[in-house]
């Protein structure tokens, strides 16, 4: 119904945008005329809120009506997504396959499968003397190990080798097979303090001399080098001590040399010190061993204990303080589970599994 106010009954958009100005009637208006056009206006504004809120779908408590803030631009959520941080990669766990050989599992095929089955991620195959793969063989059986292994969705990308001559033409044929095959990095054998034929510091200075021919040959044929420190066997094994190992290494690219940490071996070999090692080595954390022990009395001196190996969680190695410290150093590295005790073999796939479960809810 008309109001009887030429400028009450005017168009909304005449009011915005074809008001009068400098006319007596402008000039003139009452202050009941004011309030009914600000009435009328924001009626109007209001409905071209609601409009927009039906047009475009507005988060729960958003401004009901648009009007605090500007419509995003279409652009705006896809540079939000790129600046996402991408998820974070779940751990790998790898099973190391010495323990697998003939006649436990007859073939390539035969542990894949049963890996495959226990829920691994991949096979850190031994590619060395009495290995799944010998090393003269290297050319024609790995990549069939890692043909089998992929056939079952498994990842190749480690291996464990025997030498640690960084020079012999057999160690760079090797490393360039494995290259071929996919394989991103190597655990080479042990090297060894000569007690009785050298000093301490002339077998360290000899040591390190043969981790630069491997760093080296990593850098030439691609295939990083992780060494994994191994407690003592007697007084001769070199790397028993993280810092030893540390010492030998730090000079060298962290692209091309680095750790296989093996966290049992550091505990046994300093017991409640062995955290100090880890974090001296965490930069250069390549992989990490996951196997278990706890001490038994020794039957060669009954006032004396021996390592005894068992299977996950029977042990004394500190996991959750591994995992918090791996966590804390920001350390992203496959798993390698390497079951080295006397385990059921009459269900593998129940003690496979078995041991593997007990990792991830550790690590995964």
């Amino acid at each position: 119904m008309p109001s009887g106010n030429p400028t009450l009954d005017a168009p909304v958009k005449d009011m915005c945008y074809n008001m009068p100005v400098d006319t007596k009637q402008e000039t003139q208006m009452n202050r009941r005329d004011f309030i009914r056009m600000g009435a009328v206006g924001g009626v109007a504004a209001a409905f071209q809120g609601c409009m927009t809120s039906i047009d475009t779908p507005q988060a729960r408590n958003a401004d009901p009506f648009g009007t605090l803030a500007a419509k995003p631009k279409p652009e705006d959520s896809l540079l939000e997504q790129l600046a996402a941080p991408a998820p974070e990669a779940k751990p790998e766990f790898h099973v190391f396959s010495k323990m697998f050989q003939p006649p436990l599992c007859k073939d390539y095929d035969a542990i894949a499968e049963l890996m495959a089955k226990a829920g691994f991620d991949g096979i850190e195959w031994t590619v060395r003397p009495k290995g799944h793969v010998l090393p003269e063989n290297a050319k024609t059986d790995l990549p069939k190990a890692v043909e089998a292994a992929r056939k079952q969705g498994l990842k190749s990308t480690m291996i464990v080798t025997g030498f640690t001559d960084g020079d012999a033409p057999e160690s760079e044929t090797l490393l360039k097979v494995a290259a071929d095959c996919g394989v991103k990095q190597y655990r080479p054998g042990y090297f060894f303090y000569d007690v009785k034929k050298e000093t301490f510091k002339q077998s360290f200075d000899r040591i390190k001399a043969g981790f630069a021919a491997l760093a080296a040959l990593s850098e030439k044929t691609g295939v990083k080098t992780v060494y994994q420190n191994h407690s003592s066997w007697g007084p001769s094994v070199f790397g028993g001590l993280v810092w030893d190992v540390w010492e030998a290494i730090r000079d060298l690219d962290p692209k091309w040399m680095g750790l296989e940490y093996d966290p049992m071996h550091a505990y046994f070999e300093t017991n409640l010190s062995w955290s100090h090692g880890l974090e001296l080595v965490a930069d250069r954390i390549g992989a990490v061993c996951l196997k278990d022990f706890h001490y038994q009395l020794s039957k060669k001196n009954p006032k004396d204990h021996a390592k005894f190996m068992c299977a996950a969680g029977e042990g004394i190695v500190p996991w959750k303080e591994v995992k918090r410290l791996l966590d804390m150093h920001k350390v992203k590295a496959p798993f390698a589970v390497h079951f080295e005790y006397k385990f059921d073999q009459k269900d593998l796939l129940k003690t496979v599994k078995g041991e593997l479960d007990f990792f991830k809810g550790i690590f995964a």
